[in-house]
């Protein structure tokens, strides 16, 4: 009978050791997102963080004195001109969707708030679909998926569609082509969704193979992004908390199915030598301008003290749920 005490004893030491190495229990006292931007000739393997400009939560500050951070960047390059969408976070309860033009892609100038509702705004996802612009914003207060439509862009956004009602999601991320038109988003299960219509304005309904990711690595961290072999989703990484990192995703459709595969883990991640960028990253959007050109925007969090803080539940949830996804895939 002590003998098996003594295995039982053991075996939740080692446990509880493997669940803290994976997804420590104490965690970053982190607060306080920036944004940076870059640009590359080919489809960067990596991110040189340390080389590129950054837009910082002081800089928005002087502009804006209400300003706590910026985050969740989605750009659009228009003629000349690039137009970044970010969820900005003031001292009042609900963030709105602020705006930074540039005409250089280096050098950008803070243009105001674009859109502001009673209920919560991020992830601002900007496109072009048949000559009209238009935002899928995280809308999760809203209890919906919501279409919103630019009247005067990039001002002037305007409720066009409800893609999905009664369901409350983080961070929906849309692709949309002549043979292929999906959605992801995520709930607070850490279950990545997959939608899919016969166009923007159908009717938007789960995948016969209706969760595509479960866990820590379970929600989307920025565009799809289309290349000859499919589609690369960014995938927010939390085994260390909220904003610690992103990997990508290799997302294969054919024939009415789908795999995922993850290519590049940790593509993003903290960088303690950057300030703004100390203590993770965790949003990440790349576009070709061209034949020679790729540029992208991302975010990423600060450290507000060296202390960290104890999380039970987060470490215990992420990691029974990333158990069932490895055993049920």
């Amino acid at each position: 009978m002590k003998r098996l005490v003594y295995i039982l004893l053991f075996l939740g030491i080692l446990t509880i050791l493997i669940i803290n190495y994976r997804t420590p229990f104490f965690q970053n006292d982190s607060g306080g997102w920036s944004i940076g931007y870059g640009q590359d000739k080919i489809y960067p393997q990596n991110i040189d963080v340390k080389k590129n400009k950054i837009y910082s939560i002081e800089k928005l500050k002087a502009e804006n004195d209400s300003t706590s951070f910026l985050a969740d960047p989605f750009f659009l390059k228009e003629k000349d001109t690039f137009y970044l969408f970010f969820e900005h976070q003031k001292t009042k309860t609900n963030a709105d969707v602020g705006l930074l033009t540039s005409t250089d892609g280096k050098n950008y100038q803070y243009r105001g708030t674009v859109l502001t509702q009673k209920f919560h705004l991020s992830y601002p996802q900007v496109f072009k679909y048949k000559n009209n612009f238009y935002m899928i914003p995280e809308s999760k207060q809203a209890n919906a998926v919501l279409l919103y439509k630019a009247q005067n862009f990039p001002f002037k956004w305007k409720v066009c569609d409800t893609l999905l009602n009664n369901v409350k999601l983080k961070d929906p991320t849309i692709y949309l082509s002549d043979s292929l038109n999906i959605m992801v988003a995520s709930d607070d299960k850490l279950n990545m969704f997959v939608y899919q219509a016969d166009s923007l304005f159908g009717k938007w309904k789960l995948h016969k193979r209706p969760i595509a990711l479960m866990g820590t690595e379970a929600r989307p961290g920025g565009r799809f992004f289309a290349d000859k072999k499919g589609l690369i989703l960014p995938v927010q990484n939390c085994t260390n908390g909220y904003g610690f990192g992103l990997s990508l995703y290799r997302f294969s459709f054919k024939g009415g199915n789908y795999t995922t595969k993850r290519i590049s883990p940790y593509f993003l991640k903290s960088h303690k030598e950057i300030k703004e960028f100390s203590a993770g990253m965790h949003q990440f959007d790349i576009q070709k301008l061209d034949d020679n050109s790729y540029y992208y925007v991302y975010d990423g969090n600060r450290l507000k003290s060296q202390s960290k803080s104890f999380n039970i539940v987060g470490p215990l949830k992420g990691t029974w749920i990333d158990l069932k996804n490895w055993i049920l895939n």
